[in-house]
């Protein structure tokens, strides 16, 4: 149904009700973290830019993937520990002397938990879109999802590492397939000096349960326009229907 037309549906038409399966949100957070000092990892050429650098300067960070794991809290019925662990991948400029900058690319990683309500469920559902796998079956446990926006660069500095060793480093660099497959070559935890870096991290934490509730129904949504394809127009004619862009003569000034 197009959305112009909804105007002409009064309440009172919504007599009739229909049962639907949808995701409700049992509980949700929002989270400011600034993750102060990540141990940045780099291959081993990157990392020998890094022991001879005079300057460095981050670029732009992106978040690239967040593990999320959902586990019932003990004692706690209804309640589960969601942990995050965010994956970014930062470029850097790399000053070694008089030579123009390197390009780089690091990847530093942050692990969280939070604690949400999700709701009792013990029941197991059998479905025919899930055949492949367990033969269609699958418990009605909730589902954990987090959003986020890109991390906002806060720092970047080099520090002297403490031992050219991995300093106890290793377990933490198990990374998932798709993580490391992101960069050419194998990182390395051996460093002669540190790369570390400080993000700024906005998101949004909530856990998910399908459910089955009742909601007024009208009608089925029926398209009321038609499809289109796009016509080729005179570029002339196109660039007179544009508005003169008087904001970028005169940028307007901030309102107090």
């Amino acid at each position: 149904m197009d959305n112009n037309n909804t105007a002409n549906f009064d309440v009172q038409n919504y007599t009739d009700e229909i049962c639907v399966n949808l995701p409700k949100i049992y509980d949700t957070c929002k989270d400011k973290d600034c993750l102060s000092d990540m141990r940045v990892y780099l291959s081993p050429a990157d990392q020998t830019l890094i022991d001879n650098a005079t300057n460095v300067r981050a670029r732009k960070s992106e978040l690239i993937w967040a593990d999320v794991s959902l586990e019932e809290v003990p004692f706690n019925k209804g309640f589960y520990g969601v942990d995050i662990t965010f994956y970014f991948r930062t470029g850097f400029e790399v000053c070694t002397g008089g030579n123009r900058p390197s390009i780089i690319e690091g990847l530093s990683f942050f692990t969280k938990k939070v604690i949400l309500y999700g709701g009792e469920g013990c029941t197991t559902t059998f479905s025919s879109e899930r055949r492949p796998r367990a033969a269609g079956r699958h418990t009605n446990l909730p589902v954990a999802e987090v959003e986020v926006v890109d991390p906002i660069v806060l720092n970047t500095r080099i520090i002297q590492s403490s031992c050219n060793c991995c300093c106890g480093d290793t377990e933490n660099m198990n990374l998932p397939r798709q993580i490391a497959e992101m960069f050419g070559e194998e990182l390395t935890d051996i460093a002669n000096r540190k790369l570390v870096l400080s993000l700024g991290l906005f998101s949004v934490v909530r856990i998910v349960r399908n459910v089955q509730v009742m909601i007024p129904s009208a009608q089925f949504c029926l398209p009321e326009k038609e499809c289109c394809s796009p016509k080729e127009e005179e570029p002339c004619s196109f660039f007179e229907k544009l508005c003169f862009p008087t904001n970028e003569f005169f940028p307007p000034e901030c309102k107090k």
